[in-house]
């Protein structure tokens, strides 16, 4: 498959040095939803049903949320929803990151944020929009593809990503 990545440095468009509040992880995590289902064996943890969690000034929203977890520690938290949310203070700014997609997929082990599906993020008025976006805050990196589709041929077509920056953003 033949997919169009594009390499934007957060640093240069956005100068967000991380996506998050660093004293959140500090904080309690509250999770909330219609019902739950943990296998301690497998280390699974699904929550369904107007999922709700919060730990500091982050707040994520969906249908489902599934944690993952091997040797004690947490793999991978996927979220789901029509859209899922995200919301997030960065350290030093004034206001929020936000962020929305079909599918948000959490690493927490390499500071890792997946978003597929029309996937969106904002950011002090800017706005990044693309079928896959991956957010590496540990350095500073978004790396989004657009849709990816065959036609009835059998030939892939590429979607685009797409950024707007607001003009007094680089003054």
């Amino acid at each position: 498959m033949n997919h169009r990545y594009i390499l934007v440095f957060l640093l240069f468009f956005c100068a967000c040095p991380a996506i998050s509040l660093s004293t959140d992880k500090d904080k309690p995590m509250t999770i909330e939803a219609d019902s739950v289902e943990s296998n301690e064996s497998t280390g699974l943890t699904v929550y369904r049903g107007n999922v709700d969690v919060r730990q500091g000034t982050m707040k994520v929203t969906g249908d489902t949320l599934m944690i993952e977890r091997k040797g004690g520690k947490t793999r991978i938290v996927t979220v789901t929803g029509k859209p899922a949310t995200y919301r997030q203070r960065p350290d030093n700014r004034d206001q929020d990151v936000t962020a929305e997609a079909y599918k948000l997929q959490f690493y927490p082990q390499s500071n890792l944020i997946k978003l597929e599906k029309s996937a969106k993020i904002e950011q002090r008025d800017n706005l990044f929009t693309g079928n896959v976006i991956e957010y590496d805050n540990q350095n500073d990196i978004i790396r989004a593809e657009g849709s990816i589709s065959t036609t009835d041929i059998g030939a892939e077509t590429g979607g685009r990503v797409h950024m707007t920056i607001q003009p007094d953003k680089f003054n």
